[in-house]
């Protein structure tokens, strides 16, 4: 069984027929209310709030502090990247000897 909710109804269904209720626009949600798999139909979004998505998203795409930190990120990866090279290499040399 299956919880799905839709508004404020809640109904328990067979697995068999969550992908029914999610094209009708029910969620499915765990036994502690959080959503597991999104409705993936039946649901409509306001214009209003369509346009306030796309302009944070804009917001996002342009700001500074995004563009620092996804540098920060990068440099930390390659850091890693060449920590995970010579800790390789010393495991090789280990085995060998």
């Amino acid at each position: 069984m299956a919880k799905m909710i839709k508004g404020n109804r809640i109904l328990d269904v067979d697995a068999g027929r969550v992908e029914a209720y999610l094209k009708q626009g029910y969620n499915q949600v765990d036994n502690a209310g959080k959503i597991v798999k999104r409705a993936t139909g039946g649901r409509s979004v306001s214009l209003q709030e369509h346009n306030k998505v796309l302009a944070e998203l804009e917001a996002l795409k342009g700001s500074p502090s995004v563009e620092k930190e996804l540098e920060e990120v990068k440099k930390e990866n390659k850091t890693l990247k060449s920590e995970i090279t010579k800790l390789k290499k010393s495991l090789d040399e280990k085995k060998s000897e």
